[in-house]
């Protein structure tokens, strides 16, 4: 027998099982019998020569095979369900809903300005908002887009800049009169200094910390002294006088706060933002139209 000449419902039920983890639980979400399942997947893998799954007390764990199986049967329906919605969006307006996956910082600070004159415009788009540091799998469609830092060596993704960060540093007046005014990089030694996200992890924006090395031999490090996986519980902790802060001169708050920069003289990083979606997506409507209002609102806003 011919093993490319593979059965697509058995693929559609080796697919709904892997993800399932049991035969019971598949059987249940497809409403077939558990024999009937379990005695497709034995023919599929009488098919294909290999065996799938490893049958457990508690389930079932995939073989190496099994992993390979469903890497590209994940692949196969993302793009059959992405051409079935290009048909509709042919004919139709824009509608549907867009998974976006963004820093917390971002999420909470940029998108709520931008986004409700868009969803305004589109009444039939839905989007989700993820607000999380580690960048999510675009290619196992955990999100639709992802708003970070380039992702490097990966040809199959879609990445336009949005928007250029400027990082600085800032304290309140109150923190500045109690503690004193740094006026090089190795008096923030001395200084307390908030930071943002668990720093045994790494993330996208990892350079929002530079002012714990900055001045620095190289791999030392500061201890801040109040770290936070929030960009808006950084900023409030700033505004409260506990210290001093790395953030975006574009933060949409910085200009009306009472924040006073600090060191600005010294040279300071930029961190650069990317709207980034999977090539097979590239025919869909709804995500190239937010693109290209994400591009304009963020372009008109770094002229202000």
């Amino acid at each position: 027998m011919n093993k490319l000449n593979v059965n697509w419902d058995k693929l559609r039920l080796f697919y709904e099982i892997a993800k399932a983890g049991s035969f019971n639980a598949a059987a249940e979400a497809l409403n077939i019998s558990q024999p009937a399942l379990s005695r497709s997947i034995s023919i599929l893998e009488d098919q294909i020569q290999y065996r799938l799954f490893e049958r457990l007390p508690r389930g079932l764990s995939l073989t190496r095979q099994g992993e390979i199986l469903l890497e590209a049967t994940q692949k196969m329906f993302a793009e059959i369900e992405n051409a079935i919605i290009y048909l509709e969006e042919e004919e139709k307006e824009p509608m549907g809903s867009i998974r976006i996956a963004a820093t917390t910082g971002f999420a909470s600070t940029h998108l709520p300005l931008v986004l409700p004159e868009f969803l305004k415009d589109h009444p039939k788009i839905q989007v989700s908002i993820f607000g999380n540091d580690i960048v999510p799998n675009l290619h196992s469609n955990e999100a639709d887009v992802v708003i970070s830092p380039f992702i490097e060596s990966d040809d199959s993704l879609l990445q336009t800049h949005l928007m250029t960060f400027h990082l600085k540093l800032y304290a309140s007046k109150a923190y500045l009169e109690t503690h004193g005014v740094p006026q090089s990089p190795s008096d923030l030694d001395h200084h307390q200094l908030l930071a943002y996200g668990d720093q045994k992890t790494l993330h996208p924006f990892s350079q929002a910390n530079w002012h714990l090395t900055v001045g620095l031999a190289k791999g030392a490090i500061r201890k801040p002294y109040i770290t936070i996986n929030s960009a808006i519980g950084l900023f409030n902790f700033a505004l409260s006088g506990m210290g001093i802060i790395s953030l975006g001169q574009e933060h949409p708050s910085v200009k009306e706060s009472c924040l006073q920069e600090v060191l600005p003289n010294i040279q300071s990083p930029i961190i650069e933002a990317y709207y980034i979606y999977s090539s097979r997506n590239k025919k869909i409507k709804r995500i190239e139209l937010l693109k290209k209002y994400l591009q304009n609102k963020f372009d008109s806003r770094s002229l202000k």
